[in-house]
């Protein structure tokens, strides 16, 4: 400023005060002093002044590309092309893989980093005070894009895991296999670098081994913990029936999770749920649904199948939850399946009103015994007047059909081993009413058969199969000589 005003003095004494325009010319030599006197300061401070009006300083690159002037919305554009074209290419054990930036896990906030570039701040370091930076780098994609390496060039760890043992009843461990894959450090780092320059990169790296996320240890923690979840019984009861899960079914419960490098046995609901099906499956019965002969005015001529209820378990859902819930306290379970009728109906069936509708030509009051094999019935006839059932019976069953014709009763014992003989498949102690009415085909008790009638049917060797007293009654009405037909 001295400098400036001893040039002001030695003007005015050069200058006449009364010089046309002298203002005029004074003021113009004024300005181009000024400004050759600043220009060197304000060459100095040119960055300083980029910054304040918004323009990116001299000096600032994005990939490479000069941004010195720019604006920061012109910067965002071209950081956002940049981040878009930028790819990190890695190569392992031969096998080359090149993956666009923001799938490796290069995250770029084009505003943010436009910001830090007019500012001259870090694109690394958050732009405000626990702010995100400009530049990150996501683990999860990273993670994500070694595993896609791994998968080309390595070989997957393989976790240690629990089994059930050849006994069934508890658990051992399954030991676990170190795996080849790229150093995730090292991809992070490449990703890193290509994020915070935005220029593309291509790197060479090494396999290394990976160990698996479950150790032997672990496994051997997670067997110790299965043994101990199914430990504790399991028993059901239903309609005088007991059902109890042995260990084998109980260890069939249990299935893993892998959290944190630990194995978590947990009891799967769905595997204890079919075991509670097959519990009650075993009690439930579908309704037999009552046929009744009618003629074709619908008059009744005669019943033909007895309806008979069926029966459905309830609590399923409930017996389920209670049983994971005790094991998973560690107790004992022992409950019961409750059920409830389900209602047969009965429909009519139109047959013929005169004696062809029966499978046998009978004489007035002649006795005989209707074996109806698709309606699942045996029936006692005086002629044409039924005077036993329709009854529920079982048959044979497939490879044991029951045979079908015209026969007549010959043979019968109050009891009788059945089978227990060579060439025989079975044996059945003490069976009672025995009643024989071709070969080794007869109508005998069945005390062993829980059910009668059409969805139970087609259990018996051949022979049909009755409840005691049904039984009982066939083989005192019926004489030697009886005929018997049996059909379908």
């Amino acid at each position: 400023m001295n400098r400036l005003l001893e040039l002001r003095r030695a003007l005015a004494a050069h200058t006449p005060r009364h010089a046309a325009g002298g203002l005029d010319v004074r003021g113009r030599v004024i300005a181009v002093l000024l400004a050759l006197v600043l220009a060197a300061p304000l060459a100095g401070i040119s960055g300083r002044a980029a910054y304040a009006v918004g323009l990116a300083p001299a000096g600032a690159t994005v990939g490479g590309q000069n941004m010195a002037g720019m604006t920061r919305a012109e910067v965002a554009a071209v950081v956002a092309n940049q981040a878009a074209e930028t790819t990190v290419t890695i190569t392992v054990a031969g096998q080359t893989i090149t993956t666009p930036l923001a799938q490796a896990g290069g995250r770029v906030d084009a505003d943010a980093m436009a910001l830090a570039v007019v500012s001259g701040e870090d694109p690394a370091s958050p732009a405000t005070p626990g702010g995100e930076p400009a530049a990150t780098v996501d683990p999860d994609a990273v993670a994500a894009l070694a595993a896609r390496i791994d998968a080309q060039a390595g070989s997957a760890a393989v976790n240690a895991s629990i089994r059930p043992a050849a006994s069934g009843d508890a658990f051992e461990v399954v030991p676990g296999a170190n795996g080849q894959g790229v150093d995730v450090d090292a991809l992070t780092a490449v990703v890193a670098s290509a994020t915070e320059t935005l220029t593309s990169q291509s790197v060479e790296l090494t396999l290394v081994d990976v160990a698996p996320a479950v150790s032997d240890a672990a496994a051997e923690q997670s067997a110790a913990a299965a043994n101990t979840l199914i430990a504790p019984a399991v028993t059901l009861t239903a309609e005088g029936k007991t059902m109890t899960a042995d260990a084998a079914t109980r260890a069939s419960w249990v299935g893993t999770t892998a959290v944190n490098g630990e194995l978590v046995p947990t009891l799967l609901e769905e595997s204890v749920a079919v075991w509670v099906d097959d519990a009650a499956a075993a009690i439930e019965l579908d309704p037999i649904t009552g046929i009744d002969n009618v003629d074709a005015e619908g008059n009744l001529l005669e019943p033909a199948r007895p309806a008979q209820d069926g029966l459905e378990v309830t609590n399923r859902t409930a017996v389920t939850d209670d049983i994971i819930a005790a094991l998973d306290s560690g107790e004992s379970y022992s409950g019961e399946l409750t059920t409830q009728a389900v209602s047969a109906d009965t429909e009519q069936r139109v047959v013929s009103a005169g004696t062809d509708r029966f499978a046998y030509s009978a004489d007035d009051g002649e006795k005989w015994i209707d074996i109806n094999l698709t309606d699942s019935t045996i029936t006692a006839y005086e002629g044409y007047q039924q005077v036993h059932g329709p009854v529920l019976m079982n048959h044979g069953g497939p490879g044991n059909e029951t045979i079908t014709g015209t026969y007549e009763v010959y043979l019968t014992y109050a009891e009788q081993d059945l089978g227990c003989s060579p060439g025989w498949s079975y044996c059945q102690k003490d069976v009672h009413w025995v009643t024989y009415w071709h070969g080794n085909y007869a109508i005998h008790s069945a005390p062993w058969a829980e059910h009668f009638g059409v969805g139970s049917d087609a259990g018996s060797h051949g022979c049909i199969n009755l409840p005691e007293d049904e039984a009982h009654w066939f083989y005192n009405w019926a004489d030697i000589g009886t005929t018997v037909v049996s059909h379908y």
